[in-house]
């Protein structure tokens, strides 16, 4: 299978798996009758944390749904006709900044 090929499918399956990973997410938020200011009070938060199996469920929607994004960035950059070179300096630099966005907002 060519390359594009898989970058083609992956998209749509890192879609799939996003949306019911978000599907799972949105129904641990909402399948209690909390209202909004109870739902994000800090011990209710630390209960929902505190569940190990949700919290990597969380981790996993993060993974997916920025791998998802970065394809889509670059089919995008592909669909634009800029070269490869340039593609992969944009994306680089979408990858550092996000890094440095993350440590700087959990530091």
């Amino acid at each position: 299978m060519r390359e594009s090929k898989l970058r083609f499918w992956g998209v749509y399956i890192t879609g799939i798996v996003t949306l019911i990973l978000l599907s799972i997410h949105f129904f641990m938020l909402f399948a209690n009758n909390l209202n909004f200011d109870n739902r994000i009070s800090t011990p209710v938060v630390d209960e929902y944390l505190s569940n190990s199996a949700y919290y990597s469920l969380l981790g996993l929607l993060l993974v997916v749904a920025f791998i998802h994004g970065l394809l889509g960035v670059r089919r995008s950059l592909y669909d634009f006709g800029i070269k490869k070179g340039v593609k992969d300096i944009i994306i680089g630099g979408i990858i550092i900044l996000l890094v440095l966005l993350f440590f700087n907002f959990t530091t």
